[in-house]
């Protein structure tokens, strides 16, 4: 071969490697997890975490007393002695912010953490779990693909000797929530189960797993920790039995998409996916779409709201306009304590947000700072509104800005809400602007929302997500068969008004 394309062959391998490796973080390559921070250090973090909140939260004591809140400050300091890893302290930092109840206030890892993860090949436990109820967990997935045994619709008793119940009551703590709706957290943790049983118990590499057949019959099974790098499968009932097969890598699923339009046949019916509210949805989707369904003059529409966790309020407020009849009220009061970042600490986008909320913001009649926009006194709907009847499927992953709009819109006459209550508060929910709180040591981030959203000052301030007119929950045989009762009862719905 000609020594000249041999070295041309050998520059061009070694400069597709250095490429690779300019694209990877540059504190990734360092960045350990097993990396502890000595407990001065993490005291700083959790102090400037306090002055922050307590400086700029607007709603800190809607859903706890002053005294809570309090002590759940003094049991944080309290478990700081000694170093901890990053995902340790995380978790602790987590359990105090959840005293709040705000959904929007959360603690995320550092962006080298971060990073890291996105470099690693899944690993851990293997298991994922469907929350039924505040005790029952069934599989939806397991990374171990060749596994006959732990299957989907399988019933998990208990994971080394920790109870379903218990399991879901401990990992729930990492999971902030709008008030007392429950439905964000289990949500979440049906999507993410294996993520936050890792972060909560790290050094867990043997799974004793207690289960329930679809016969009745229980038994306890042992599984170890996934990890690519060796895919087989090792397995070990008490009973003796064992089993080992060597599995194909776990293929990457497509991105999903943001929002879908699709028409039935028979032009009986449409369903509008929106799967987010945020920039990646825009508003021309949104107007073209439901001029589509009035030309086409489709009758009943599904919208499909399951899996939206919010976003921007002025997409939530346009799509309220394309289902309301007649002029509407979107929201009481968006109001913040501050017409500024108040207190020293790093913030993300510090400059920008008090620029925002300076011009933006108008002193209030009862206090605080009035965001100018999306308070007006009524909306008019949207000249391509759709006419006939709504269907629209929640859950507990439906959040903040969509939680607006399903406040927005329920009670209309046109609309039925199928399926289980709202994550986000039918009262109202913080957000607006909602900057990070980047802790000077760890890094770690803590999102915080600067406005108090009220949606209506009549509905009840108990803490609940917006209920659904008509109560649609997975069943044990729709997890196992994967199928959507949801749509299929709205769908049902649709077909049976025809018929009349």
């Amino acid at each position: 071969m000609n020594p000249m394309k041999i070295a041309s062959s050998i520059f061009f391998f070694i400069l597709c490697i250095l490429l690779l490796q300019s694209c990877a973080p540059s504190g990734s390559a360092t960045y350990s997890p097993q990396k502890t921070y000595p407990a001065h250090q993490l005291l700083e973090d959790a102090r400037t975490m306090e002055t922050l909140l307590r400086k700029n939260h607007p709603s800190l004591y809607w859903y706890a007393r002053p005294n809570e809140i309090d002590s759940a400050f003094i049991s944080l300091y309290s478990k700081l002695d000694t170093p901890l890893t990053e995902t340790i302290f995380r978790n602790v930092l987590n359990q105090t912010v959840g005293v709040i109840r705000c959904g929007h206030t959360s603690v995320r890892p550092s962006k080298k953490h971060s990073w890291y993860m996105l470099w690693q090949p899944p690993k851990g436990f293997p298991l994922g779990l469907k929350v039924m109820d505040d005790s029952t967990l069934l599989i939806t997935s397991n990374l171990y693909r060749s596994d006959s045994i732990l299957t989907r619709g399988i019933e998990i008793l208990s994971v080394n000797q920790y109870s379903s119940k218990k399991l879901i009551d401990t990992l729930s703590t990492l999971i902030p929530i709008d008030g007392y709706s429950r439905g964000f957290s289990d949500q979440n943790l049906s999507n993410l189960f294996s993520r936050f049983y890792n972060n909560l118990f790290p050094n867990d590499s043997v799974y004793d797993i207690a289960y329930k057949n679809y016969d009745g019959t229980k038994d306890i099974i042992r599984r170890y920790t996934y990890s690519r790098a060796g895919d087989t499968l090792s397995s070990q009932t008490l009973s003796g039995k064992t089993e080992k097969s060597r599995l194909r890598p776990k293929r990457r699923t497509p991105k999903s998409s943001y929002r879908s339009l699709m028409v039935d046949s028979k032009e009986r019916y449409a369903v509008l996916r929106i799967n987010t509210f945020s920039n990646e949805l825009k508003r021309g989707f949104l107007k073209r779409s439901f001029k589509k369904l009035k030309r086409d003059s489709i009758p009943a529409l599904i919208l499909d709201l399951r899996i939206n966790g919010g976003g921007l309020i002025r997409s939530s407020l346009l799509l309220s306009r394309m289902i309301h009849g007649e002029p509407f009220r979107f929201a009481d009061s968006i109001v913040s304590p501050n017409r500024k970042i108040n207190g020293k600490g790093r913030i993300t986008k510090r400059f920008i947000t008090n620029v925002g909320m300076l011009l933006l913001s108008k002193k209030n009649e009862g206090g605080g700072f009035r965001f100018r926009y999306f308070q007006k006194e009524s909306y008019k709907p949207h000249r391509n509104r759709f006419n006939g009847n709504v269907y629209i499927l929640t859950g507990g992953y439906s959040f903040s800005a969509t939680s607006m709009f399903l406040s927005s819109v329920k009670g209309e006459s046109n609309v039925r809400i199928v399926g289980e209550e709202s994550g986000g508060g039918f009262y109202g929910n913080n957000g607006g602007f909602i900057p990070d709180i980047v802790l000077p040591n760890t890094g770690i981030r803590v999102r915080l929302p600067l406005y108090r959203i009220v949606n209506n000052h009549l509905l009840p301030f108990d803490g609940k997500g917006v209920s659904p007119d008509i109560e649609i929950k997975p069943g044990y045989e729709d997890v196992r068969k994967n199928e959507d009762p949801k749509m299929k009862k709205a769908i049902e719905l649709i077909l049976s008004s025809d018929e009349k």
